[in-house]
């Protein structure tokens, strides 16, 4: 069985974790993350797989930070929280310069804490991309775009569809990736703009290649996987 094959067993438990860590207020650090991680689940590998991805290609993240260890880091650090610091890069800087990560404990971690620091470094990465568009990416929307399974390789496609849908419409791309966007019009809507999106992104691909990039797009309602 897959680390994640039983996720829904333990995802409370792990909100319940990251509260008791990082505080539950409206606002803050633990509530995001909680809020992040049951609505990802149980699609949080390729969510933080390619949320991680992107918060590198923006600056959120460097080359050498791993979305787990950021997370353990916020948990274990008592002395500051994230809502004393003016921003999240000021908080991922004293993350990364003044906590030393507990090995021991992060090596010998069970299945619960160890999805709560996920929740962790993927709220982290996820409020960092945030601070940088200066606008908010609906949760719905980071699950549909793990539902893509573009990996690390992905970012630059997937900052574009940020980019492209942010007027509004992150919400209806999420829901035309699960195939749940209601009208013909409303769906060829959102097929010209992704059409258009990835002639601007290849130039060179033929309008077929292109055709069969969008309609990859249209997921529907597919299983998550069982492991990261």
């Amino acid at each position: 069985m897959g680390f994640f094959s039983a996720i829904g067993s333990f995802v409370s438990s792990a909100c319940s974790a990251i509260g008791s860590a990082l505080g539950s207020a409206a606002g803050s650090l633990g509530s995001f993350a909680s809020t992040a991680l049951s609505a990802v689940a149980p699609w949080i590998g390729p969510v933080m797989q390619i949320v991680s991805a992107v918060a590198e290609a923006l600056g959120v993240f460097n080359k050498e930070d791993d979305v787990e260890e950021i997370g353990a880091k916020a948990m274990q650090a008592d002395t500051k929280k994230a809502e004393e610091f003016n921003s999240n890069a000021e908080y991922m800087d004293y993350l990364r310069d003044e906590v030393e990560l507990d090995k021991e404990s992060f090596d010998n971690a069970g299945e619960t804490e160890r999805l709560a620091r996920m929740g962790v470094g993927v709220g982290l990465a996820m409020r960092g991309i945030n601070e940088e568009k200066g606008f908010d990416v609906p949760l719905e929307a980071w699950v549909s775009i793990g539902k893509l399974g573009l990996g690390k390789d992905g970012a630059k496609e997937v900052d574009t569809i940020i980019d492209t849908f942010k007027e509004g419409g992150l919400k209806e791309f999420a829901q035309y990736v699960d195939g749940k966007l209601e009208g013909i019009d409303n769906n060829a809507k959102v097929e010209d703009t992704l059409t258009k999106m990835y002639q601007e992104l290849e130039p060179t691909a033929s309008i077929e290649d292109i055709e069969q990039k969008v309609m990859k797009t249209q997921v529907g309602d597919i299983k998550p996987p069982e492991d990261i």
